[in-house]
């Protein structure tokens, strides 16, 4: 502070010689000096302890956040072995899905051999009963005439035959047909 008072008066002496007007350096300017010098002297006191309140501030969250990642690191460790536990399962799973699988498609290959071997089946059925109606179809008028010729035989023919030692053999003939078709 000397020093800067001894300044300003070497500066006056300065201004007076090249001037020729005199300044002067009062108590009272040195005072004002002083109060100048206190003022920004708090000012940036006061902002230092701003800045270092900052400081300590982040460094606490920075040793908050440090803390949180070692906890998080410690949940994630824990949590990385559910995961592994978890995955080991999943290819556990996945495996006897894969057996399964494997499995079911032999059986539906099994399943489809024998739909087709019933499709077949039914394929060969649906021909013969085709043939059997067509064979049907063309026995019906021999049907009918056999009903109409049953229809005709009357008593009186039942008790000629009935009378009749020995059989013609032609009637032998029918009634052995007749007995074999029973």
């Amino acid at each position: 502070m000397g020093r800067c008072h001894d300044l300003v008066t070497e500066c006056c002496d300065l201004y007076f010689q090249r001037m020729r007007r005199h300044v002067y350096v009062t108590p009272k300017s040195y005072l004002s000096f002083i109060d100048l010098y206190k003022d920004v002297y708090k000012v940036k006191y006061d902002g230092i302890d701003v800045e270092e309140a900052n400081i300590v501030s982040g460094l606490d969250k920075l040793r908050e956040a440090a803390q949180g990642v070692e906890e998080l690191k410690v949940d994630l460790r824990k949590e990385e072995v559910k995961l592994k536990e978890a995955s080991d399962v999943t290819d556990k799973l996945l495996k006897e899905l894969e057996v399964e699988n494997k499995k079911a498609k032999e059986t539906a290959d099994q399943v489809a051999i024998v739909a087709e071997n019933c499709i077949n089946q039914r394929n060969q059925i649906m021909q013969e009963k085709e043939q059997a109606d067509r064979d049907l179809q063309a026995a019906i008028p021999y049907l009918k005439k056999a009903e109409a010729a049953v229809n005709s035989i009357k008593p009186a023919d039942i008790n000629e035959l009935k009378g009749m030692r020995n059989a013609v053999d032609t009637t032998r003939l029918i009634m052995d047909t007749v007995q074999i078709l029973f």
